[in-house]
């Protein structure tokens, strides 16, 4: 799991040509930009995945990542919405953190 969020957080700057593709999209509705860092997520959503859905939106297949179980339709989401209200480096923080947790 290290090295798929090592990768991500590499990919992340390529994040710009999202912002533009997803540009149609409605508003952000999911996890609240104030409390990505504090509130406990849905069972669907990890920070993880929410990175890694904003790097295949970008320049993957997402229907064919979420039909193989690589992110939830709910990170999709999240990571859609982040992108959108620009707080994809909440996610990149709240990765960290939940990483450094888990290796306690």
């Amino acid at each position: 799991m290290r090295k798929i969020v090592t990768g991500v957080l590499l990919a992340v700057g390529a994040l710009g040509i999202a912002t533009g593709t997803l540009a149609a999209c409605s508003l952000p509705s999911g996890v609240e930009s104030g409390n990505i860092l504090t509130d406990q997520l849905p069972d669907n959503v990890t920070a993880d995945g929410v990175l890694l859905a904003a790097v295949i939106l970008s320049s993957g297949d997402i229907q064919a990542a979420v039909e193989k179980n690589i992110v939830s339709s709910a990170e999709v989401n999240e990571a859609r919405d982040s992108i959108l209200a620009n707080t994809l480096e909440l996610w990149r923080q709240r990765a960290e953190k939940d990483v450094a947790v888990a290796s306690k």
